[in-house]
């Protein structure tokens, strides 16, 4: 397998699940356990906005952090924003060196301004070892 040649569509998930910022914390915590997701795309305003990302490892430190307010805080109070984002043709290699060089495990595939799906660093380590074993 060539992994030059496969592209962020030929790993991405498709079904991504989505949420506004103005959501509480509590009702995203819920969604991402009754899914059994790893994170959330946080949807933009309007056109000329990014989209953001909400994932576990935030949601467990605000938690861990904040045990007795947590539940108040919206999707907007932990989310990072803008999200790095990455294009559906854009190749797995260079998918992965970016995840790598800004410390991420999941990127939005977008195409244009549309979501098209999530890529995350174990969609590709399925992906490359799916034909070892």
């Amino acid at each position: 397998m060539d992994a030059k040649k496969l592209r962020a569509k030929d790993f991405m998930q498709t079904d991504v699940k989505t949420v506004h910022k103005g959501v509480t914390l509590l009702a995203a915590t819920k969604m991402m356990r009754d899914f059994g997701l790893s994170s959330l795309v946080v949807e933009p305003d309007d056109d000329g906005d990014a989209f953001g990302i909400i994932t576990r490892k935030d949601i467990v430190e605000a938690i861990v952090m904040d045990a007795n307010g947590w539940e108040s805080l919206t999707v907007d109070d932990l989310m990072t924003k803008p999200s790095i984002t990455t294009n559906s043709s854009l190749s797995i290699s260079h998918c992965y060196q970016l995840m790598r060089m800004v410390g991420v495990r999941r990127l939005p595939v977008v195409d244009g301004t549309n979501l098209v799906g999530i890529l995350s660093n174990s969609d590709i380590f399925v992906k490359l070892t799916e034909n070892i074993f």
